[in-house]
């Protein structure tokens, strides 16, 4: 595959959808993959990322890398980078409420649910441009992508009987105004080449989301043209300014516009052209090099004279590139999208090789894994509800949160019982954090026993997020827990609190509770705890993973396809 720049693209590309600015390991691997090879055929040098991607700190994490190079890493001029814009998320949705984003018409924000936005308007994108580029600290941008505009038909397109082929041609019409923006970024200089990444590529043609692609190169001829005309007239009208404004005895004249004088001076008013402007000149004496005969004139009148706007020198449009998903179990976008774009030589850049959306299937992880070992995950699951359940016993007033938690771990159980969440919703930080929150709330902790005391030893290190929500646990002895059973505590907390008494009160060394230990939770008490929620939270994942192992490899051998004892993952690339 070759580039916009000449340089030959990489067949596997590093993706960058996860990737963030702070986390080490990020870097570490990032840096990794750009590791120069001795077979340069095996280096990889795309790098495929996004503006809205993990809030633009992927974009900083590439900027970085790309800004500090190692000895043996490929150069910025060796790596072809890939952009994308279209959401408005997270700081572009803070962005967007603070007016920033106000040349852009109302009509233009496609509304598609509460926290996401999306907009292809000409002035998104220039914003979201230059602000990619800060990120990447980069001049320029290989390829940018616009970004699933299907997102205004899946948010006018609810039911069969709205108006597909409408939306959709009011979705090309913009890309058409679009592209001939982009076309422009070109001769700026700001991209060499664009695209469309579109999920609905994968869709079958038919599909009321599909975004139609078979005038997307016609539409591409059609905005170059219109830019190079535009510029070839701009370039004209210039030098036709220029001529006018020559001095000739204080007097400026010619076709393409008219002359008004006064003030010692003599203003052009350009022919009726809304692209044209309007310059003011003084009448001058002639000077030597400009007398009859003498062709030469001074630098310093070179440096001074404006500069024409330049003349399209590329022969064609920049639209090189279409992006989509595909995958084992995504493989319409291939049969059709593809095929077409192969006859048109645009270059299809594949994403979600190992993560399926498939209509029939559901969310999908193409990828083998162990089933979990030491604990496995049935001995994971009964350390932490029995350090729950001994826990809430101890300390009665506990047993609203240790309850909680005990709901929570049993309602994740079910989901893996019954299939009912894939790998790609369970997996990652949510789960862990959802329990870690829990767990953090306010909870008064007594002093740790100093060393030799016969009150018990500290527990084995913890992991970084156990750890982590150690932490938090500790920070929040300043608040203090109720020691009324729960229905009490939730009955009394619905009360306004009075100025002589609180609804929450922090248990004294002597008050005695009816099932076990008074007081405050011990630091080793909560170390045991989060220590068993560590150990199921890693045993969970790997069950996940292994489940879904299990059934991706049961899809497998229904459609006929023979793995060959290899991993799901190798096979799929």
């Amino acid at each position: 595959m070759t580039s916009p720049t000449s340089r030959a693209i990489s067949r596997l590309g590093i993706g960058s959808y996860r990737l963030a600015l702070g986390v080490p390991e990020h870097e570490r691997i990032l840096y990794k993959a750009l590791e120069r090879q001795k077979d340069p055929r095996l280096n990889i040098n795309l790098i495929d990322t996004s503006s809205n991607y993990s809030n633009g700190r992927s974009e900083q994490l590439i900027g970085k890398v790309l800004s500090n190079p190692r000895h043996n890493t490929l150069r910025r001029d060796e790596i072809v980078i890939a952009t994308k814009f279209g959401y408005i998320q997270n700081e572009n949705m803070r962005l967007l409420s603070e007016g920033v984003f106000q040349r852009v018409p109302p009509e233009e924000i496609v509304e598609y649910s509460r926290e996401c936005y999306h907009s292809i308007h000409p002035e998104f994108m220039r914003d979201q441009l230059t602000r990619s580029l800060e990120r990447l600290n980069t001049k320029y941008v290989d390829i940018l992508f616009v970004h699933n505009p299907e997102y205004f038909l899946m948010t006018n397109i609810k039911g069969t009987e709205d108006n597909v082929k409408k939306h959709q041609t009011i979705l090309l019409n913009r890309l058409g105004i679009l592209f001939e923006e982009l076309e422009r970024e070109i001769e700026k200089g700001r991209i060499r080449a664009y695209g469309i990444s579109s999920n609905s590529f994968s869709l079958k043609p038919s599909h009321a989301h599909f975004l139609p692609y078979q005038d997307l190169v016609k539409m591409a001829s059609s905005a170059f043209e219109r830019m190079r005309i535009q510029r070839e007239q701009e370039h004209a009208l210039f030098l036709e300014q220029q001529q006018q404004q020559q001095p000739s005895g204080g007097v400026a004249g010619g076709s393409g516009g008219r002359v008004g004088r006064g003030g010692g001076g003599s203003k052009v008013f350009p022919s009726n052209n809304s692209n044209s402007f309007s310059t003011t000149t003084k009448t001058t004496p002639l000077l030597p090099s400009q007398k009859p005969g003498i062709s030469s004139i001074s630098d310093s009148q070179k440096r001074a004279s404006p500069t024409p706007p330049k003349l399209v020198s590329r022969s064609t449009h920049g639209l090189g590139y279409l992006q989509m998903p595909g995958n084992l179990l995504e493989t319409e976008g291939l049969q059709t999208t593809a095929k077409w774009a192969k006859t048109k030589n645009l270059s299809v850049f594949i994403n979600r090789p190992l993560n399926a959306m498939s209509p029939e299937y559901g969310p999908a992880r193409l990828a083998s894994y162990p089933a979990p070992l030491n604990p496995t995950y049935a001995e994971a699951k009964d350390e932490i509800l029995s350090a729950l359940v001994a826990l809430g016993k101890q300390r009665e007033y506990l047993q609203p949160k240790m309850g909680r938690l005990k709901e929570m771990i049993e309602g994740l159980d079910e989901s893996l019982r019954t299939d009912k969440l894939s790998i790609i919703q369970m997996e990652g930080a949510s789960v862990r954090n959802q329990l870690h929150q829990e767990l953090a709330k306010p909870v008064p902790v007594s002093p740790k026993p100093k060393t030799g005391s016969s009150s018990g030893t500290a527990s084995p290190p913890l992991s970084q997020a156990a750890a982590a929500a150690v932490d938090a646990f500790k920070t929040a002895t300043s608040t203090t827990i109720s020691t009324k059973p729960a229905a009490a505590a939730h009955q009394t907390a619905t009360k306004p609190p009075t100025s002589s008494s609180s609804t929450l009160s922090t248990p004294s060394s002597s008050t005695s509770t009816s099932h076990g230990t008074p007081g405050k939770v011990t630091e080793q008490e909560i170390d045991h705890l989060v220590k068993s929620l560590d150990h199921y939270i890693h045993a969970f994942h790997q069950q996940v993973r292994f489940q879904e192992t299990t059934r991706i490899s049961k899809i497998m051998t229904e459609r006929g396809v023979n793995l060959k004892e290899e991993p799901i993952e190798q096979f799929a690339v």
